[in-house]
């Protein structure tokens, strides 16, 4: 690995955190992802995902415009698919939306592994 792909990871990363954990996760999107309704909320959220997923890739690598805009699409519809199947799921079993269950952790690293396996397959789409 070199060392452009590792900071690029690390961006990723970093965006990640700041699209899930801290405010630019309104409580609304957070709500609305526990039960995978309503979609408008979780779009914004995956939206705000796909922004910092260009951003990092422009900083980091600065590709033709259209790597740009697939990595945002890749980023967009997969954390929008992970978020929604999460929450559907959630709703028919409810002990994976209660902090209070042993399983919700484990849905919870299940989901954010998901996340993390598509940035790193994104870094390495855009530094082909």
């Amino acid at each position: 690995m070199t060392a452009q792909t590792a900071v690029l990871i690390v961006f990723l990363l970093l965006g990640h955190f700041l699209g899930d954990f801290t405010p630019l996760a309104t409580r609304r999107m957070q709500e609305a992802k526990l039960s995978g309704t309503p979609i408008g909320p979780i779009a914004l959220h995956a939206l705000i995902h796909a922004v910092l997923v260009g951003i990092a890739v422009v900083a980091i690598v600065r590709p033709a415009p259209m790597l740009i805009l697939a990595a945002a699409a890749i980023e967009f519809w997969t954390h929008l698919g992970l978020d929604l199947f999460r929450g559907k799921l959630s709703t028919r079993r409810p002990a994976l939306g209660d902090p209070g269950q042993p399983v919700f952790w484990t849905a919870l690293g299940l989901d954010q592994l998901g996340h993390a396996l598509v940035l790193v397959g994104i870094a390495f789409l855009a530094l082909m």
